[in-house]
């Protein structure tokens, strides 16, 4: 879950599988001349779209972060909890939508755990379910890749595409002053780019412009808590949450 505060006080609850859907948005718009395409285009744009659905069942009962009185953002879930739920989310998108989209969803979880120690080994439980979860899969992966005939440069495109797109939208709905940069794209030469990110006139830049669109308007819903929302009781936050009124929001980028 991401969690957005407004100037008004009040807070956007945006779930994990919904900021995936923007990621699939920018998956269909990407492919400026010199940018690595979406290779296969559907494959590749689907697992954009679903890279977060090990995040589905959580969603449906949050937990709450006693350190906040709300519930706890994406950060803050452990790997013990985090890492079997992802594991299973590769299971889920290979019987949903095929080897392909598994094994992204799988590279895009070896990412998150290979890269940010800081978070998902905060201790030795966390470590052991980042390090399980990291020698599981490499053999998962290897063998779908293996079952597609798909080179390692493939893959590591698309898994690049997915990651870029992901912490792209992750800026995009969680708010740029607070999530930081917007990734590194992958160019059609095998090099990669650093994207740069700004906001103003209604509109958020991005440098080098990496769509094949003039602009992109992506769109997206949010449940909105009331100002000053906190709880004690789980259960009453899960209530709450469900009830809170889900509103449209949506952004425009423009290249900077």
């Amino acid at each position: 879950m991401l969690l957005r505060d407004l100037p008004d006080g009040s807070t956007l609850a945006i779930s994990q599988p919904m900021h995936a859907l923007v990621s699939g948005q920018l998956a269909r718009a990407w492919g400026a001349p010199g940018f690595a395409a979406l290779d296969p285009f559907e494959e590749v744009a689907t697992a954009c779209a679903q890279h977060d659905v090990a995040w589905m069942d959580w969603e449906a009962a949050p937990t709450l972060d006693d350190t906040t009185g709300r519930p706890h953002v994406f950060r803050a879930v452990g790997a013990r909890s985090h890492a079997p739920m992802w594991a299973a989310g590769v299971d889920r998108a290979l019987a949903s939508w095929g080897p392909w989209v598994a094994l992204l969803v799988s590279r895009h979880g070896s990412l998150i755990y290979g890269s940010y120690a800081d978070r998902h080994q905060l201790d030795r439980a966390d470590a052991e379910a980042a390090e399980h979860y990291l020698a599981t899969q490499a053999v998962v992966q290897h063998d779908l890749a293996a079952h597609l005939g798909a080179t390692e440069a493939q893959v590591q495109t698309a898994a690049a595409l997915v990651a870029v797109t992901d912490a792209l939208s992750l800026a995009v709905c969680g708010g740029i002053e607070t999530i930081g940069g917007v990734g590194t794209a992958p160019m059609a030469d095998g090099s990669l780019v650093k994207l740069a990110l700004s906001e103003g006139n209604g509109a958020i830049a991005i440098a080098p412009w990496p769509f094949r669109l003039a602009e992109v308007t992506l769109s997206w819903r949010a449940r909105r808590l009331p100002a000053g929302a906190r709880w004690t009781d789980e259960a009453a936050m899960r209530a709450d949450l469900a009830a809170a009124p889900v509103q449209p929001a949506s952004a425009r980028l423009v290249p900077g």
